[in-house]
């Protein structure tokens, strides 16, 4: 009986694993025998699907698609895989495999969707994937679709972006001079995101409502959680989306983290990746669990992670499933979330600024018109319940608004006013950079006061022992828990920032706590 010949090739590609990138093998063999074409790997539908997608393209592109047994394995088998990224790679390794393509470079990274025409599509989680690059000691030839160049600039990826696959066979050959071909080098200089936009809405807006800007300007400053709490048409969804506009621009590398989650839901545009303007992510009360904070089969990030370095603003409080307001409490206080599932776990992360706003009772009457109030004490307190203690607890800054006066009503009419919105922006931006030098001269990680997690908190605040005393001592007769008391501090802290004090006085601890408590409830800490 003669020899068999087997002829093989394998090509690395990288696929997405919740918000993970992950390097694969795809590697093609050819055997004598019967026509036939099976991929194997412990892949989905759409990575059998891409069998046909695959041949289209070879032959469209003026090759042979191999007439024998084809055998195309993805490794490591044992871990799920989804998604059409590894089309390109899998016609790559068919053809170096058939030797229609030859290659001096044993080191090739490949990845997208292939058209029927042989165009390479950009698929989802390009910032993941490209982040892989940097764990691989080996110099690679990395070949992306060409929409992904933005992202690979923003990283300082060496890549080089394709839209055929006749461009990757040129590339792979050795031909390094395709016109049409957009290289990337590692030594460029990093693309860095855009200033953040002109605020829509100026704070100077909140006109007749002093107690509402400051209690703003503290929530930018310190990043901390607010609940607005007033009844219709007294400003609650402005002053969140004031609160926006006055929050500093992304840092380069907060601008990759967001894009790690956004890319994971879908192809990212050239404006997404430029724009520097923190997350907004306003939520429907008729949010579900795994919508607010992932999941899914394939688990894909909530808007929970979706709001990450921004604001996750909750209109109607009281009117959310109790329920998917209590899975917040453990991602606000640990900074991420973890989804597990029989195969895997992913964990998505969950620094935001929670921003809620409710009316004191169903009508909103209760407080400014308790005379034209409809509802009964008990429907008040049924409405009011809603809010379990334990998310209240979590609120750094509880704020009442009011209808405003008539000379402010006349006001507002008038549009005479000074913007100041862009002056506190970069007044929160100098905060930010203070309470960044603290965390490096505590040997902590950076982070504003509101995300705080030590447990020396006085020592690194700067609290003497008289202003720690008379804060446990306000704390146990407000009835406030160690969480409660806690967040006091922190908010003690920003008003001395906010004030360019060093140190933290009795009196920064007495406004931090004045803004702790809503006036129409009692503290329901837990």
């Amino acid at each position: 009986m003669g020899q068999t010949l087997t002829r093989n090739a394998k090509v690395k590609t990288l696929y997405l694993q919740g918000l993970e990138g992950n390097v694969a093998e795809v590697e093609a063999s050819i055997f004598p025998g019967l026509p036939s074409f099976e991929v194997v790997g412990l892949g989905d539908s759409s990575i059998r699907e891409a069998k046909e997608r695959v041949r289209a393209s070879i032959r469209s592109c003026g090759f042979t698609f191999p007439n024998q047994r084809l055998l195309v394995n993805i490794s490591p088998a044992y871990l799920h895989k989804s998604g059409s990224s590894f089309d390109l790679a899998i016609a790559m390794a068919i053809l170096l495999a058939s030797g229609q393509v030859a290659s001096r470079r044993k080191n090739i990274v490949i990845y997208g969707e292939l058209s029927l025409v042989g165009q390479v599509r950009p698929v989802p989680g390009s910032i993941s994937r490209l982040l892989c690059l940097e764990t691989m000691d080996e110099p690679v030839l990395c070949i992306v679709p060409s929409k992904d160049m933005d992202e690979a600039g923003l990283l300082g990826c060496d890549v080089y972006g394709v839209d055929t696959l006749q461009e990757s066979i040129a590339l792979v050959s050795g031909d390094r001079d395709v016109p049409s071909v957009r290289h990337v080098e590692a030594d460029e200089p990093d693309l860095l995101p855009d200033p953040a936009p002109d605020p829509q809405t100026d704070i100077s807006a909140l006109r007749g409502q002093p107690d509402a800007e400051r209690a703003i300007v503290l929530a930018a400053a310190g990043f901390h959680n607010m609940l607005l709490v007033g009844s219709p048409g007294t400003g609650k969804s402005l002053s969140a989306r004031i609160l926006q506009g006055i929050l500093p621009p992304l840092s380069r590398e907060e601008k990759i983290e967001i894009l790690r989650v956004e890319s994971a839901l879908s192809v990212l545009s050239k404006e997404d990746v430029a724009s520097g303007a923190r997350p907004f992510r306003y939520v429907h009360h008729t949010c579900t669990p795994t919508a607010m904070v992932g999941g899914g089969r394939n688990a894909s990030p909530g808007e929970i992670s979706r709001a990450l370095h921004g604001i996750l603003f909750l209109d109607e409080l009281p009117e959310f499933v109790p329920h998917v307001l209590d899975l917040l409490r453990v991602p606000i206080e640990s900074g991420e979330m973890v989804i597990s599932r029989n195969n895997c776990t992913n964990v998505f992360p969950a620094r935001f600024m929670l921003v809620a706003a409710m009316n004191p009772c169903r009508c909103g009457k209760c407080m400014e018109n308790p005379s034209e109030c409809t509802c009964t004490p008990s429907m008040i307190a049924s409405y009011q319940g809603k809010v379990s203690g334990a998310l209240l607890d979590r609120m750094d800054i509880s704020c009442t608004l009011n209808h405003i006066s008539e000379e402010s009503l006349l006001e507002t009419m008038k549009g005479d006013f000074e913007p100041k919105s862009m002056y506190w922006r970069r007044r929160i931006e100098e905060i930010w950079e203070k309470q960044y030098e603290r965390c490096d001269e505590a040997g902590i990680a950076r982070c504003r006061n509101g995300e705080m997690r030590e447990k020396n908190l006085g020592e690194i605040f700067r609290l003497g022992q008289k202003q720690m005393e008379y804060a446990a001592m306000a704390a146990h007769q407000l009835r406030l828990s160690v969480r409660g008391l806690q967040r006091v501090v922190r908010l003690a802290r920003t008003v001395a920032d906010l004030d360019e004090k060093k140190d933290v006085e009795c009196e920064h601890i007495i406004e931090a706590i004045s803004f702790r408590l809503p006036q129409w409830g009692s503290n329901r800490g837990g």
